[in-house]
């Protein structure tokens, strides 16, 4: 079976780009255990709740946001509050939801790990492209994140579930 011409060219261009994604992310998340001990989703969940006002989140709303299960997501929140990076907190604003906070242990890892990511994205991607290749892969890859967020459906009515760490 052939595609038709342009169809076959965006498969090769997803496909690339999911490749040369994961690529990235595992290479980037392996350096950052590496050096830290932090695995991948820790690193994920401090960054997020790190970027979010008062370093807190809602138990719910960070578990959408990694795209774990909820249950999944609360043994996460389990293994690294053994470890001190994170706290459960009641919302006062909702007795029923609980939050999850950096610690200062969870934050002062966070900023070491923050460190490796720089450098292995570094030299990962910023060595191979220019800072106008920069600001263009930036630019056109939160089009596709923003056109493929939750909430927004594809053509067959499916709706997308993001699980980038950008901001």
């Amino acid at each position: 079976m052939s595609f038709p011409r342009q169809q076959r060219d965006l498969v090769t261009t997803v496909g690339l780009l999911v490749e040369a994604a994961s690529y990235l992310q595992r290479g980037i998340a392996a350096d950052i255990e590496d050096e830290t001990g932090l695995p991948g989703m820790w690193f994920e969940t401090l960054v997020r709740l790190h970027r979010t006002p008062g370093h807190r989140l809602r138990m719910n709303e960070m578990a959408t946001q990694v795209s774990f299960p909820p249950s999944s997501f609360s043994r996460l929140i389990d293994r690294m509050e053994a470890r001190d990076l994170v706290e459960r907190v009641p919302d006062l604003t909702n007795r029923r939801a609980t939050l999850v906070q950096t610690t200062t242990s969870g934050e002062t890892r966070l900023l070491k790990a923050l460190a490796v990511h720089e450098q292995s994205a570094q030299a990962r991607l910023a060595d191979f492209l220019s800072e106008d290749e920069i600001e263009a892969l930036e630019a056109i890859t939160r089009k596709i994140r923003d056109a493929n967020a939750a909430g927004h459906s594809s053509p067959s009515g499916n709706a997308a579930t993001p699980t980038s760490l950008a901001g």
